[in-house]
C-alpha cells in the first residue's frame, strides 16, 4: 500500500515540477529557487519513504529471496528519485528532472505489478502470463490514470521536456500574467 502512496505522491510531484517549470520565466529568481527547494524537500521525503519500504521488505523472513525483483525495481525507482532530487537542488525543473521523476514512477509501477513479469504458464492461453503487447506497454499506460493513457517514457538523458499544459493557473501566476499583458497594452 505504501508503494501506491509513494507512486501517487511522485506523480503529484512531477505535475508540480512541470508547473514550476512553466512559471519559471515569469518568476523572480528567488521565487523560482524557493519553489524548487520545496520540490526538492518533497523528493527527499519520497526517497526516505522508499528506503523504508525497501528496508521493510528486506527484513521479512526470506524477503530478499522472495521479493528480489521487487527490491531491485524499488532500488531503480530510488536511484531515479535521487537523480531528480539532485537536479531540483541546482535548481532545475526542466526536461531531465521530469524525465527522472517519470523513470521513478515507471519503476514504482513495475514494483507494484510484481516486477513486471507474468506469472503462471508463461503466456500460453490460460497460463496467466502477460501478452507481449502488455509486457511492452508503458507502466503508466497500465496504471489507470486517464491523462497518462498510452504514455511512453523518454530516455532519462534526453533534454526534451515532457510537460503537458496545466489545467488551471495558480493565483500568483495569474496576477503576473495580468501585469504582463497590461504592459503589452492589451488582454489575451
Amino acid at each position: 500500500m505504501e508503494v501506491l502512496r509513494i507512486t501517487e505522491a511522485e506523480m503529484d510531484l512531477r505535475d508540480r515540477t512541470r508547473e514550476v517549470e512553466t512559471a519559471r520565466p515569469l518568476l523572480p529568481r528567488e521565487a523560482y529557487g524557493e519553489r524548487s527547494k520545496l520540490l526538492e524537500v518533497a523528493q527527499t521525503d519520497l526517497v526516505g519513504r522508499t528506503d523504508g519500504v525497501i528496508d521493510a521488505i528486506s527484513e521479512l523472513p526470506e524477503g530478499e529471496t522472495d521479493f528480489g525483483k521487487e527490491l531491485a525495481t524499488l532500488e531503480e525507482a530510488r536511484g531515479a528519485m535521487v537523480d531528480a532530487e539532485r537536479l531540483l537542488r541546482k535548481p532545475a525543473t526542466m526536461g531531465p528532472t521530469v524525465a527522472a521523476e517519470t523513470a521513478a514512477i515507471e519503476a514504482l509501477l513495475r514494483a507494484r505489478r510484481g516486477g513486471g513479469g507474468g506469472g503462471g504458464g508463461g503466456g500460453s492461453p490460460g497460463g496467466g502470463g502477460a501478452t507481449e503487447a502488455v509486457a511492452e506497454a508503458s507502466a503508466l499506460a497500465l496504471a489507470g490514470r486517464a491523462e497518462e493513457v498510452g504514455a511512453e517514457v523518454a530516455p532519462r538523458g534526453s533534454n526534451a521536456a515532457t510537460a503537458r499544459p496545466t489545467q488551471e493557473v495558480p493565483e500568483e501566476l495569474r496576477a503576473s500574467l495580468d501585469r504582463y499583458f497590461e504592459k503589452l497594452g492589451g488582454r489575451p
